[in-house]
């Protein structure tokens, strides 16, 4: 049996994830959002996004205008 092809790339969201911004003495929580090739290599840009919802939207954005998959791997905070 064989395996099922990857696509060529997909629109990767994951997150929460730690990083440099601080509120309050807090570390803040992003959201990453990357075109990703079918080696799992970012194409371009990642971007971080400060809250869930910006990060759903782009990435749905992405994958639409892109005609691409949308593979989410990201919680709620």
């Amino acid at each position: 049996m064989s395996a099922t092809p990857l696509p060529p790339a997909i629109v990767h969201m994951t997150g929460p994830h730690p990083s440099r911004i601080r509120r309050e003495g807090q570390p803040r929580s992003v959201w990453n959002v990357a075109i990703v090739a079918a080696d799992q290599k970012p194409t371009s840009t990642v971007y971080q996004c400060l809250s869930y919802r910006r990060a759903v939207s782009l990435s749905c954005n992405m994958a639409r205008d892109r005609r691409l998959h949308l593979h989410m791997e990201a919680l709620p905070q």
